[in-house]
């Protein structure tokens, strides 16, 4: 693979996982989800207060969820027991505010030229056919569509708004070659305000590049047949001049990372700020969906009333890890079928 596609495979993966074992690969260009939708993949729960490990009551957890105005639900994007969490999320939301409040499903999956797209979807205009194939969902996201369908569909039910959050494939591209100092002015115009100076962030970032290694990107996951393509362009592309960094900078690559996590923050609080008491339930991958990176950035904004949850399967270790350093306000453990 070359330079470019491994520094964004690093920065596409911190998005979809951190902490805890990486899923299998994702299935791509389907809409089964897993195996006969995401509903299959529900499992008894509980909710812990991340920041305590207390377990507090459902009921209590909707409430407070209910009480915010913009909900991030982040998940693995390859665990379909995290997507049925979103569903969930969607499902209740909907349910608890019926006529009491609008409601916004904002995603990282849809790139913001697209909006135009949802609204269209939204107001029934195009089927989901279309949806995917003018938004480049394939190309562009390459997730099985399996695992988010049932959301957008409970979504457009419950007549919620459907919201483009993440900056254009082009523009963090861009940014990870050549950082933001070397934009073109064109591509300048299109950064949200950016803070790049968070020490907690980067931080967290930096340790997520060490352990990554060779980690998978939670943009279209590579096949064999794009291996033999990279394998074939290496030999075809002259040889790098001495000198020639061979990958962008580590600064570059984490300025990709939050120009992605500004421009969702940005996307969700102008929603929420246009739309008095209104709730919007943001999906995103457990890398963008944490207090470091989304969450603060919403609140910077001038929206406050912000909760982020990750859900987490109760196998060895992974909701102890969670609790050990908290970044999220709540933990939905799902309890995996005894063997």
């Amino acid at each position: 693979m070359r330079a470019g596609c491994v520094a964004l495979a690093f920065l596409a993966a911190c998005g979809g996982t951190y902490g805890g074992k990486s899923p299998a690969k994702p299935k791509t260009g389907g809409a089964s989800g897993a195996e006969g939708g995401i509903e299959r993949a529900a499992l008894p729960y509980s909710i812990l207060d991340a920041r305590t490990g207390h377990q507090i009551d459902t009921e209590q957890f909707w409430q407070k969820l209910g009480a915010a105005r913009v909900v991030c639900v982040g998940e693995d994007h390859p665990n379909p027991h995290h997507h049925w969490v979103q569903l969930e999320v969607m499902t209740q939301l909907a349910a608890h505010q019926k006529g009491k409040k609008k409601l916004a499903l904002g995603m990282e999956m849809f790139q913001r030229p697209f909006q135009g797209i949802l609204d269209d979807y939204a107001a029934k205009r195009i089927d989901e056919a279309t949806l995917l194939s003018r938004s480049g969902w394939e190309d562009r996201w390459g997730y099985d569509y399996g695992f988010y369908g049932p959301t957008i569909r409970t979504a457009v039910s419950a007549g919620a708004s459907l919201v483009a959050l993440n900056a254009p494939r082009e523009l963090t591209k861009a940014v990870a070659r050549k950082g933001i100092a070397g934009l073109a002015p064109d591509e300048k115009a299109q950064l949200p305000e950016i803070n790049l100076d968070d020490k907690v962030h980067r931080a967290w970032f930096d340790t997520l590049m060490e352990g990554m290694g060779g980690a998978q990107g939670h943009t279209k996951a590579e096949t064999k047949d794009d291996a033999k393509n990279d394998d074939a362009k290496k030999e075809e592309e002259p040889a790098m001049p001495p000198g020639h960094p061979a990958m962008p900078s580590a600064d570059n690559i984490y300025a990709a990372q939050v120009v992605w996590d500004e421009s969702m923050a940005d996307g969700a609080a102008k929603w929420a700020q246009a739309n008095a008491q209104g709730e919007m339930v943001l999906l995103a991958g457990n890398g963008h969906c944490h207090d470091s990176a989304i969450v603060n950035r919403v609140k910077r904004r001038g929206v406050n009333e912000v909760v982020s949850v990750r859900p987490v399967l109760d196998t060895e270790g992974n909701v102890a890890e969670a609790l050990a350093k908290p970044m999220n306000d709540y933990l939905v453990v799902l309890q995996l079928p005894q063997q």
